[in-house]
């Protein structure tokens, strides 16, 4: 992730490069915008975030420039790690959870949950950065039951 950016309209985005280099923009929920400026803060940076400051802290390796997709894995499974041994006495089904947890299912909860509360699949699929739609519609796991009750209701008996 590289920075942020609002418009007129007081809409957050991030520039990102993903797979095979290609850059894009994806939108920041003010959700998201507001923990994010509150982790910088408790950092002692600037809640406007500034190009030279790294999205994530130093963590014991100093790494400058844009996080690669390898150091963001690391972090989060040592975090997923850390959870589940702090949680593990009082909550054994979680810690065992917390250990097989992915980074990519954070990517997949985010569009299912997207998906699920009324995102369009076009803006979810733009937000991922999809090449097909198809990719996208995978995620919609509440389509066949609305589907169900779709026809059942559109054939009742009157």
């Amino acid at each position: 992730m590289k920075d942020d950016e609002t418009n007129p309209r007081d809409e957050y985005w991030l520039r990102v490069k993903g797979k095979g280099g290609k850059r894009g923009e994806v939108s920041l929920p003010p959700l998201a915008w507001s923990a994010l400026s509150q982790y910088l803060l408790a950092r002692g940076c600037r809640s406007r975030w500034q190009l030279d400051t790294s999205l994530i802290g130093n963590l014991g390796e100093e790494v400058a420039g844009a996080i690669s997709s390898v150091r963001l894995w690391a972090v989060l499974s040592r975090f997923f790690l850390q959870t589940a041994t702090t949680v593990a006495d009082d909550n054994p089904p979680l810690a065992n959870k917390l250990r097989r947890t992915r980074t990519r299912w954070m990517r997949q909860t985010h569009t299912t949950f997207a998906l699920a509360h009324g995102a369009e699949l076009t803006t979810v699929r733009d937000n991922l950065r999809h090449a097909s739609i198809s990719m996208t519609s995978i995620y919609l796991h509440g389509d066949a039951v609305k589907r169900a009750r779709q026809i059942a209701k559109a054939f009742t008996e009157s």
